[in-house]
């Protein structure tokens, strides 16, 4: 089987607010599968909302794959911001400066001349050479800005929003920035420069009319279009993305016949579902003009569809209006683990044939999240690796502009328990995944800590308060170094008590490794008299190693009451 992965379909077409015709819907699309922006709520991009200082940074350190290093810089202004890394990790990078000494003045609108500034110091700590002679405008930027607003003219990072007159440039340099024109200034200047996101991902229509100097004249209202495949590569790819299992391709000149398994490479990397439904391909070149196709996959056309629909059945039954999108990937989380069982005897390894038998794979597992997570319109990826000592599959999943690792099949363990939810593989970083993961693929970093990334983002106000408690709450991860960490064996029997009294169906309780095993520890924490007192008919738990405290065991507990 090829095995080259990529990824998910996101793209500016799930904007309802972001015209097909609109000349940004490229350089959103761009950025969209580049990680870099996914909207303002789910379906809305809000193309001509205003950034802020604090967002425009952002979006500057995830494109530019900037690292805050710890180090602090003079603004006051940013401690507690929801924002402060990012801010950190541009000033670090001499891409920002403040509003004043020691002030960056975060939530203030991001001027067009700034964000200009912030692109162009970049460009020239990646050795891009200054700019040319200041140009001639209409709308001159202030002094300090405007090298920078000729240079990024110079190099035609822009969109609609620069207009020309003979050889005056209107730039509007002290108008708020856009997040549609921001969208072009990114998306353009990321191609043209070394080390950001968009070095190792696949050629896109604004890529190829920025690496080529193609670019738009200002006030051409024509969007980007495609580059258009020769006609072999067109029926090749049709043919792919229907599942056809026998068909022929007429190529143009026999130099084509070489091109063809590194084109099946790049379809297949350019779709997860496609690719890791595929099981294998035969291809015979009749010396002239045809070669013809026999190409075998895990799911029919129809099964595939199948799944796709009853997708979008079962997204509309658990996503809720007003869910943010930690909320919805929760939701499609729980389903996943609720619906499946693991394949013990490892015969199928889809997504189809966990929604109609039950029970599928890790591939099913991560096929069957990828779809769900892809119709609630959650970015994500499949990740192709080794866990327990086997190949093994999971998901990538971008939230809030980063990325986390997220494994139902190994939240769902062996033997199956109907109504159990664990969540030691919910949202991790690569550091967390590689205590007992490991993959070699190109994949977007996972760098953000999940429980950190709430916090602040309930602080900002971002997400509500109410919503990242109970997140926490029901995902039993508010016990990581709260009251249900237990050092000793009272401190666990109390734990488990207090989740116990509250009459909780599931909860999770975690104990240091170094008082034993978790059979022998569970059978002296677990007491008759606890359940005579709370009426308790029946106890269960699974456990292992915490994903994200090193040196102690998670336990979920499952609890029977009599009724």
């Amino acid at each position: 089987m090829l095995s080259l992965s990529h990824a998910g379909p996101a793209s500016a077409d799930t904007f309802t607010d972001v015209s097909t015709t609109s000349s940004y819907a490229s350089y959103i699309d761009d950025l969209v599968q580049l990680g870099v922006t996914d909207g303002v709520e789910p379906g809305k991009f809000g193309p001509t909302q205003t950034l802020t200082r604090a967002q425009f940074a952002k979006f500057v350190t995830v494109a530019f794959q900037l690292k805050d290093d710890g180090s602090s810089p003079p603004f006051n202004d940013i401690q507690g911001h929801w924002a402060a890394s990012p801010i950190r990790a541009a000033y670090q990078a001499g891409v920002v400066n403040g509003t004043g000494p020691d002030r960056f003045s975060p939530d203030l609108p991001v001027k067009r001349e700034e964000a200009a500034a912030m692109i162009w110091r970049l460009a020239v700590s990646k050795g891009v050479v200054p700019a040319p002679a200041d140009l001639l405008f209409r709308d001159a930027p202030d002094t300090w800005a405007t090298e920078a607003v000729s240079g990024v003219l110079s190099k035609e990072w822009y969109g609609e929003d620069v207009t020309r007159s003979g050889s005056a440039w209107s730039y509007r340099p002290r108008d708020p920035m856009t997040r549609q024109e921001m969208a072009a200034l990114l998306d353009r200047s990321i191609r043209s420069l070394p080390g950001t996101v968009a070095a190792t991902m696949p050629v896109t229509a604004a890529a190829t009319a920025a690496a080529t100097a193609a670019v738009k004249k200002p006030n051409e209202n024509t969007p980007t279009s495609a580059p258009v495949l020769p006609s072999w590569q067109q029926s090749l790819k049709s043919h792919l993305l229907n599942q056809d299992t026998e068909f022929d391709v007429t190529l143009d000149n026999s130099e084509q016949f070489q091109e063809i398994k590194p084109f099946i490479e790049q379809v297949m990397a350019d779709n997860d579902y496609l690719h890791y439904v595929y099981k294998g391909m035969q291809y015979e070149y009749d010396g002239r003009s045809t070669v013809s196709f026999q190409v075998s996959y895990l799911e029919s056309k129809a099964q595939t569809d199948e799944v796709a629909k009853q997708a979008k059945q079962i997204v509309s039954s658990i996503i809720r209006p007003g869910m943010n999108d930690f909320e919805k990937e929760k939701a499609v989380h729980d389903y996943v683990i609720t619906r499946l069982a693991y394949d013990q005897t490892l015969s199928d390894h889809t997504a189809y044939g966990g929604l109609t038998k039950g029970t599928t794979v890790c591939q099913g597992y991560a096929l069957l999240t990828y779809r769900l997570l892809t119709e609630a319109g959650i970015p994500n990826r499949i990740v192709e690796g080794h866990a327990g000592g086997q190949l093994h599959t999971w998901n990538l999943v971008q939230l809030n502009g980063s990325w986390y690792h997220l494994d139902t099949t190994w939240d769902d363990p062996v033997p199956d328990e109907k109504g159990r939810l664990t969540y030691n593989y919910f949202n991790l970083t690569d550091a967390q995944m590689r205590q007992d993961h490991s993959w070699t693929g190109n994949y977007p970093a996972a760098d953000q800590d999940f429980l950190q990334t709430i916090r602040q983002l309930a602080q900002s106000g971002e997400i509500s308060q109410n919503s990242a408690r109970t997140l926490l709450s029901d995902t039993g991860l508010t016990s990581d170094s709260g009251g249900n960490a237990a050092d000793t064996l009272p401190s666990l029997q109390a734990a488990i008590e207090r989740g116990v009294s509250a009459g909780q169906d599931q909860f999770t309780v975690r104990y240091k490794n170094t008082l034993g095993a978790a059979p022998a520890v569970m059978k002296k924490a677990l007491t008759d008299s606890m359940m005579r007192k709370y009426e308790v008919k029946q106890f269960k738990y699974s456990y292992g190693e915490d994903t994200r405290v090193p040196g102690y065991m998670v336990i979920t507990v499952t609890v029977t009451y009599f009724s």
